[in-house]
């Protein structure tokens, strides 16, 4: 009997972890999540925009827990990212599998500035191991959000991306064309695809194309509504990859926002991905905002959400709304409080989760060798407020209840003028929060990135004295605690 109740106990307790996923999977700042299976394993891209190193992978086994593996870019020849402006940097990556190699399609926003008209041109890069990369092959076409599709029926491949009509009225639609990846030369038509379900003028924002196929019906997977509370995923499907292309009767298949914009904490859901498990499962991965009392302090994040199929259509999350307390799927639970986190630097290099600002181009830091661990900073004449590459490291804030504090190193003597170090919460060059300088951003001034947490160092526009003191840290710690976010943002 002992045995029996114990086995009966073992079996209550698997069904109670069973469904165990819950969002988001990849907290903090992480939009744009590209996902790729391979075999048993999942790899995740997302947006880094002018961080460095660029565009973080993440490897998962279960869906549920997530480490980072890898950075696509991490050598100044495959990203250009000097004086660019908060938000602009590399977009929107999208891993593909061709030819037995795997592909990262992206491309970088150099500036906002519509005067110069300056706008990317899509590029890619390849891999054999989703860690180390090449160097980028420019694609003939320019715009944003590009992702590279092979035909499994045939083996060609496609080229698509949202672009504008022309070079005078700019109405963003989704365009295609068959593509050599090799040369990134179009072989093609280069032509107009799908403009989505939105009115199509000058305000639509059909983007992040996504193609895949499932039994017989090729699948168009896109973004429409802009990346705020309107942002949703809409799909069309067609027996070709070339089209055309029969809209889903239940458009758009995922969208927070028709349950109203200051209700749900989850918002701006949209730019997804569908990919399937080795047991037959399907999911979309997709950005989605925490919004507590009107305000995304964390930015665009990575969720997950099942899809079901009924007649040849995906129906996501049961046609609910994507809600915080929900937990899905039949893998072993995720840690849902991260673990606190403390660097001493005490390794040879920088923990890759630290991330500088922009290219680096000076030395900023050095890791001390001898007995005392800690990171030195060398700085120079730029701070957080400037659009270079100051004497910073951050680290993405990955929780709304958390605590973050920094250990500074002793100094030999005091600091002089304009000789500053410190640690901030920062969110652009324009809106961060340190020891003792506040900088805000100018009225209407639009962020879709999440906060970050630094340690810096600067001569505040001079610099830095030969006689002054080494300065820099010697811990940092992060400790989390339970958020308890409500389904309901009501404000």
């Amino acid at each position: 009997m002992g045995l029996l109740l114990n086995r009966v106990i073992t079996i209550q307790l698997w069904v109670l972890v069973a469904l165990a996923i819950r969002n988001p999977i990849i907290p903090g700042w992480n939009p744009d999540p590209s996902i790729i299976r391979v075999g048993d394993e999942y790899f995740l891209a997302t947006s880094s925009f002018e961080y460095w190193p660029s565009t973080p992978i993440y490897k998962s086994k279960d869906l549920a827990n997530w480490e980072l593996y890898s950075h696509a870019f991490t050598k100044p020849s495959q990203a250009q990212l000097y004086g660019v402006p908060t938000g602009a940097g590399t977009w929107a990556p999208t891993l593909s599998l061709i030819n037995g190699k795997y592909y990262m399609a992206s491309m970088t926003r150099w500036t906002y500035d519509p005067v110069a008209r300056v706008w990317p041109r899509v590029m890619w890069v390849s891999s054999h191991d989703l860690k180390t990369w090449s160097d980028p092959i420019w694609g003939d076409a320019w715009g944003i959000d590009p992702s590279l599709f092979q035909d499994p029926a045939t083996q060609k491949v496609y080229l698509n991306l949202m672009a504008p009509n022309n070079n005078v009225d700019r109405i963003w639609g989704i365009y295609q064309c068959q593509v050599d990846v090799d040369s990134g030369r179009c072989i093609g038509e280069y032509r107009s695809i799908w403009n989505g379900t939105l009115a199509h003028n000058s305000s639509a924002r059909p983007e992040g194309p996504k193609m895949f196929k499932r039994d017989s019906w090729y699948y168009l997977l896109i973004a429409e509504g802009g990346t705020d509370d309107l942002h949703r995923a809409s799909i069309a499907r067609s027996t070709s990859p070339e089209g055309p292309w029969e809209t889903a009767p239940n458009n758009p298949i995922l969208f927070n926002g028709a349950y109203g914009y200051d209700n749900l904490t989850v918002q701006s859901t949209g730019h997804a991905t569908h990919f399937d498990t080795p047991d037959g499962e399907s999911y979309l991965a997709f950005l989605a905002r925490r919004k507590i009392n009107g305000s995304s302090p964390l930015g665009r994040e990575t969720f997950l959400s099942p899809v079901q199929w009924k007649n040849g259509w995906p129906i996501v999350n049961g046609g609910e709304p994507i809600r915080l307390s929900q937990s899905f799927g039949s893998t072993r639970d995720q840690v849902s409080t991260p673990k606190p986190f403390t660097d001493n630097f005490d390794g040879a290099n920088l923990d890759p989760s630290w991330y500088q600002l922009r290219i680096p181009y000076t030395q900023n830091f050095m890791m001390k060798k001898n007995s005392a661990n800690g990171i030195t900073f060398k700085p120079n004449v730029f701070g957080l407020s400037d659009r270079d590459t100051p004497a910073a490291i951050l680290r993405k804030q990955k929780s709304l209840n958390m605590t973050f504090s920094a250990q500074l190193l002793p100094t030999k003597s005091g600091l002089g003028y304009g000789e500053t170090v410190g640690i901030s919460a920062y969110l652009s060059e324009l809106q961060h929060q340190d020891i003792a300088v506040s900088a805000f951003a100018p009225t209407n001034w639009f962020v879709f990135e999440g906060a970050s947490f630094a340690l810096f160092a600067t001569g505040t526009g001079q610099p830095w004295p030969s006689h002054a003191p080494e300065v820099g840290f010697s811990r940092v710690t992060e400790t989390y605690y339970e958020e308890n976010i409500p389904d309901y943002d009501k404000w």
